[in-house]
């Protein structure tokens, strides 16, 4: 079933908003007054120049009830409708049609018919009259999605019900695909789905499994029988002779693959899959192909150590986050003459957002792709007619088509300067426009040490008003802004310094994000294009070595900003074919809080003002200050994670372990404490997202102590929060019955006398061999329970430490121009590839010391066969793919390679590839290149790992004309 039709309540993924990066609140004397009418606002349109499509109804009289299914007919002129409700209508294709004709309805003959999913006509269609039904009837049978062949009448198009054959069944319950298309070989195709609802992932264990017709397109032969069945299994089909594999499978992996099609000049199968939490994926795809649901959302972990099927796991043609995407839709190859400019795209489109897209493919790698056109559809399907000609099918009513956008570019019109805005009469001193009010809010989020101010900006003369349901009403051409600025001497309030203001302005119901980014003057800020920027931040610190801090601070890209801001954070926000998104602070238990003056409460003093609808309720569970340490501890942390975690961690919201930390949830119903990690335990033995009373077996608090890969929130911050990190400490603690014994101590670290500097570094080592260790010991770094001496080595030691999960928890204490360059963000991969290189300084360096290629991969007679060989790697790869091998070495890994951890039950944990396993005993492979037979007997755990064992900082230390040479060198090795 197409996810987002069953319950629509579950479709409110947007996008385009504003990431978290508020910090703490300078103090704002400020007197409220009145409300105002803002009518100073130029904030109108967009900075963006408009697609270069837009849509218009093909046919204007013509409506439907709920349509998912337009399709041609060979050798007919007539188009075909079929309606959710099982209505299938056939008319003429002409602009002023008005007329349709009902050729079949499902629902006489099955009452308790589910939906209709697919509809197509056999190729000989003229000859055998044949038409094939995808539909799906009530309940969970197991035999409920079905696909019928039925015959129309010989002197119409009249379908006839009672001329049905049943040709194959699967499980009827959520998540059928349900799409059926011929291909050019003449055998019918079909979509399936992975037959359940979207949490948890893939309940029935389908994607990977081949012993059922689930999570896959199936390929048969209807113009044939064979063994009993209504159909014959092409004989070429991959899997007709694996052992218990269903010989009807052309390619599996698929979560809910919703539209295929053929492009008619290639004969490529293009399809949809509607993603879990992050993703949503275009495959182009191959026969006998894997497309890793549920192991992977797109290159996403989401259930990692589960076992994969009979192929290797193969990458999405083309992804979308649920930044731009929340259901995407499958369209077609544009094969016709109207549009040009789209010979050769493959067009499709975002059921939630309305967004549509282009891409063009060259040499098997898609070389162009763009936004077509944003339109207000549900977009629910594609056709093209007998002439390659693209509709668009909208599920609420209509037939659309694509014509040139002739909309003029007014984008310079829009305000590129704070000033310009009309938020403020002075920027110089953020003096407010009238109709401008500042706010507050209970709990900042993390924000790597600034501070932040807010105002909100009401034209007209309503109120703000909040219905039963919760939901905010704003009057159009609402404006939230938040000022962001940061101390450029910690703990001098005279040294602020103002980074970015971020802008919300509401227009058409859709929320859209702006950043202006202040100019050193600090008298304006200018607006940032949409991919973002990077400043670099020197701060005198204290507590610093050396006395000042180096700090990255990024301003997100637009796009980014979904991420945190997306519409799952106030769920009646969003609307369909809006991109939109929620205000992360805008809720009651925020807004209930002391106002800036006279002491009293914010919401009684808008009530008062006129600036909230005086039936406006109080939270009867307010946010508290994470960092007050008068609050209660429990109320504490859930509003740290609430504000921190929970805009990502809650369902559908785009956090793919499955927890729940919206504020309401109460702690045994975060699915967090006690529960086992699925996105790795980073070394930690026995782990738990959160386990009662020991942080160091807690995964939650690891990540938010690590910097680098893994680290938490992933976007937003940088810095880690040490007073955050201690109150979650102090949290995980007080869960448990009483303290927990310590797994090492550290008199070492305390004594007066400190030990020499070998006994010293023994110690480090010894407490740092594992995770656990190295957790406790960060404690010890954190609560200032050592001398300085070993404070000292302590931080040299682990911020360089061999083991990434070591180094990642001190790595923030060095000096920023001591620790690792990471590539991550400031790789500029088409910048590498447009370099002269030169394969023979790529093959020095590929042979020294420099870079660690050769420990791990062999070329001829040099290196070492941990990793896959590389003699012919330029075979399998073309540059582009190399380096993004190198950069992302976890993004795909070949099944033979796929790392393993091994726990003992001694506690010895091993890391490294599996090189045999048996009855009795199981072999690593480390990344030494040294076997480790462990016998079944002692093995506690053996878990499948999503992090390659190649490091992601491998080029951290190269220049981009070393990384080009090396990849040259790799490119030539055919």
């Amino acid at each position: 079933m197409q996810p987002r039709l069953w319950t629509l309540c579950f479709a409110l993924h947007c996008a385009g908003l504003v990431a978290i990066l508020g910090g703490a609140e300078p103090s704002l004397a400020t007197t409220l007054a009145a409300r105002t009418p803002w009518t100073q606002s130029q904030l109108r349109g967009a900075p963006d120049a408009p697609p270069p499509y837009r849509v218009r109804p093909a046919f204007p009289a013509l409506r439907f009830n709920r349509p998912v299914v337009l399709t041609n007919a060979p050798g007919l002129t007539e188009l075909f409708v079929a309606e959710q409700d099982g209505g299938i209508y056939a008319f003429q294709p002409q602009r002023d049609t008005k007329q349709r004709e009902l050729v079949l309805q499902m629902k006489d003959k099955y009452p308790n018919l589910e939906a209709v999913y697919g509809l197509t006509f056999h190729p000989h269609f003229q000859q055998n009259r044949e038409v094939f039904v995808c539909y799906v009837l009530q309940g969970a049978g197991p035999d409920g999605s079905r696909v019928s062949r039925f015959r129309t009448r010989t002197d119409s198009l009249q379908i006839d019900p009672d001329s049905e054959q049943i040709l194959i069944t699967w499980l009827g319950s959520g998540h059928n695909g349900g799409c059926i298309k011929f291909g050019p070989d003449g055998y019918l195709y079909i979509t399936t789905g992975d037959g359940a609802s979207p949490s948890p992932p893939d309940p029935l264990d389908a994607g990977q499994d081949v012993s059922n017709l689930l999570s896959a397109i199936l390929r048969i032969d209807v113009d044939q029988v064979d063994s009993g069945r209504p159909y014959r299994i092409p004989s070429d089909n991959p899997f007709v002779h694996l052992p218990e594999a269903r010989g009807e499978i052309y390619a599996f992996g698929f979560r809910n693959p919703w539209k295929m099609s053929f492009d008619r000049q290639t004969g490529d199968l293009w399809v949809g899959d509607v993603g879990w939490e992050m993703w949503e994926m275009i495959d182009r795809v191959q026969k006998g192909g894997n497309y890793g649901w549920s192991i992977v959302e797109g290159d996403q972990p989401v259930r990692p150590n589960d076992t994969p099927g009979p192929a290797p796991i193969l990458p999405p043609t083309i992804k979308h986050s649920h930044a731009e995407a929340a259901s995407i839709t499958g369209g077609f190859v544009y094969r016709g003459q109207r549009l040009p400019d789209l010979a050769g795209v493959y067009v499709y489109g975002d059921y939630q957002s309305g967004v549509m897209w282009g891409a063009r493919m060259e040499d098997d790698r898609v070389a162009w792709h763009h936004e077509l056109a944003h339109t207000p559809l549900q977009l629910v399907g594609f056709c093209e007619d007998n002439a390659g000609e693209l509709y668009l099918l909208d599920y609420r009513d209509q037939i659309y088509e694509l014509v040139v956008n002739e909309e003029p570019d007014t984008s310079q019109a829009f305000p590129h300067r704070l000033s310009e805005t009309g938020l403020f009469t002075s920027t110089t001193d953020l003096t407010p426009a009238p109709g401008v009010m500042p706010y507050r809010i209970n709990a900042q989020s993390w924000a790597d040490n600034s501070q932040s101010q807010r105002w909100i900006a009401l034209p007209g003369n309503d109120p703000l008003q909040r219905n039963r349901n919760g939901r905010w009403r704003y009057p159009d051409g609402t404006v939230l802004a938040k000022q962001i600025s940061i101390e450029m001497k910690a703990g001098d309030p005279s040294s602020l310094r103002h980074l970015e203001t971020q802008v919300l302005l509401l227009e058409g119901e859709r929320w859209r994000p702006y950043t202006y980014v202040w100019n050193e003057s600090q008298a304006d800020a200018e607006l940032v294009g949409a991919a973002g920027t990077e400043l670099a931040l020197e701060i005198e610190d204290a507590n610093a070595p050396g006395g000042r801090r180096q700090q990255s601070w990024r301003v997100h890209g637009r796009k980014e900003c979904i991420i945190c801001h997306n519409p799952w954070v106030e769920k009646a926000t969003a609307n369909f074919g809006i991109q939109s998104a929620s205000p992360l602070a805008m809720s009651i238990e925020q807004l209930d809080t002391n106002a800036f003056v006279n002491g009293a409460r914010q919401l009684q003093q808008w009530r008062e003002l006129g600036w909230l609808q005086s039936s406006t309720a109080d939270a009867e569970n307010p946010l508290v200050d994470p960092y007050d340490e008068r609050a209660d501890l429990n109320l504490r942390a859930r509003s740290y994670l609430a504000v921190n975690c929970a805009h990502c961690h809650q369902f559908n919201a785009g956090g793919t372990a499955t927890i729940l930390l919206s504020y309401e949830m109460t702690n045994d119903r975060m699915n967090l404490i006690d529960v086992s990690p699925t996105q790795g335990a980073f070394g930690i033995a026995d782990a738990k997202l959160v386990a009662s009373g020991d942080p160091t077996r807690s995964v939650l608090f690891y990540r938010v102590s690590k910097t680098g890969g893994g680290r938490m929130p992933r976007i937003g911050s940088r810095e880690v929060d040490r007073r955050g990190a201690k109150l979650l400490r102090d949290w995980i603690t007080s869960l448990g019955d009483g303290p927990q014994p310590p797994a090492a101590t550290f008199a070492w670290a305390q004594a007066a006398e400190p030990a020499n500097s070998v006994t010293l570094h023994d110690s480090i080592a010894s407490v740092t061999a594992n995770t656990r260790g190295a957790l406790e010991l960060l404690a010890v770094l954190e609560d200032d329970r050592t001398t300085a001496t070993a404070r000292a080595a302590i931080i040299e030691q682990c911020g360089r430490h061999e083991t990434p999960e070591v180094r990642d928890l001190f790595e923030s204490f060095l000096p920023a121009d001591q620790r690792a360059k990471r590539l991550g963000a400031v790789v500029d991969m088409e910048a590498i590839l447009k370099l002269p290189a030169d394969a023979p300084r790529g093959q020095q360096l590929f042979a020294s010391n420099r870079v660690n290629c050769k420990n791990c991969h062999r070329i001829g007679d040099l290196g070492t066969a941990v990793g896959p060989p590389l003699d012919q790697i330029g075979k399998k790869y073309d540059a582009r793919q190399l380096l993004q091998h190198i950069l992302e070495p976890s993004r795909f890994i070949e099944p033979q390679y796929v790392p393993y951890v091994l726990e003992t039950h001694d506690g010895q944990i091993l890391t490294g590839i599996l090189s045999q396993q048996n009855d009795t005993s199981v072999t690593l492979q480390d990344a030494t290149s040294r076997l480790h037979q462990i016998g079944r007997d002692n093995i506690a755990s053996l878990n499948r790992q999503t992090v390659s064992l190649m490091p992601e900082l491998l080029l951290s230390e190269l220049t981009a004309e070393q990384v080009a040479d090396l990849v040259e060198y790799l490119r030539t090795r055919n």
